[in-house]
């Protein structure tokens, strides 16, 4: 008897798949259910706006065009209603420099068209698998450190009294440096740990994300985030 498919062990992974070319669409929505993960569909922005009012979605597959709309600004909504969901972006602008400029806008990974189905599949299973591992990792529901304070259930971030706006990287980089406070994360753990790309060592997406967050966190105040060349970041004492 043929073993199910290693997604449908437990809840099925609930996947939105945003993407204007019906044909391309229509492929992806049956490799996906044929892996046993259940699939919502949207083939403009407003539609997938519209999709996300139902939320609960574990991953989005996400077009970088849709007609003639850029959707990476559609990414702060996404990660608005479903926080914890793993953004794929699928795009035929392949270059490095739309890689990095997709990642530093949120998403999670970014995968050039055209694409082989089962090389999508294994980095969808392994953004579920990080997401899974970050939830049963994150065992308080907040990390706070001197006057920082991170709300994990909501995803909210304060200093002091003041509560400060992240993009889902910059939050996701935060809570990895104050659970180890003192720890230096290179850029390549840092890769892997949040983006799962650290086969683009070239990218500098990470230099980019860090400095976005310090300007954020640190504006006016003490410095929390600190860097040493060729070693990497750490939160804490510099």
């Amino acid at each position: 008897m043929r073993n199910p498919p290693p997604s449908i062990i437990g809840p099925p992974m609930k996947v939105l798949v945003v993407e204007d070319e019906k044909k391309v669409r229509s492929f992806i929505v049956q490799a996906l259910s044929g892996e046993g993960m259940v699939c919502d569909e949207a083939a403009t922005v407003e539609e997938l706006l519209a999709s996300l009012g139902s939320g609960g979605y574990d991953l989005v597959v996400l077009d970088r065009l849709l007609g003639s709309e850029d959707s990476l600004g559609s990414i702060p909504e996404i990660r608005r209603a479903c926080p914890s969901a793993g953004i794929l972006v699928l795009s035929a602008l392949s270059e490095v420099d739309e890689k990095v400029r997709g990642l530093c806008q949120g998403a999670d990974d970014y995968l050039g068209k055209p694409f082989h189905v089962s090389e999508l599949i294994a980095r969808l299973r392994a953004l579920y698998r990080r997401g899974q591992t970050s939830e049963k990792g994150a065992k308080d529901t907040e990390i706070s450190y001197g006057d920082l304070r991170i709300d994990l259930e909501t995803q909210r971030v304060f200093r002091g009294e003041s509560r400060i706006e992240l993009t889902g990287k910059e939050f996701k980089i935060l809570c990895l440096l104050a659970r180890h406070p003192g720890r230096v994360f290179s850029k390549a753990k840092i890769l892997d740990e949040v983006w799962d790309i650290n086969h683009y060592p070239e990218s500098n997406v990470v230099e980019v994300t860090i400095a976005n967050l310090r300007a954020k966190i640190e504006r006016g105040r003490e410095p929390l985030i600190h860097s040493r060349r060729g070693a990497g970041y750490w939160l804490g004492e510099e």
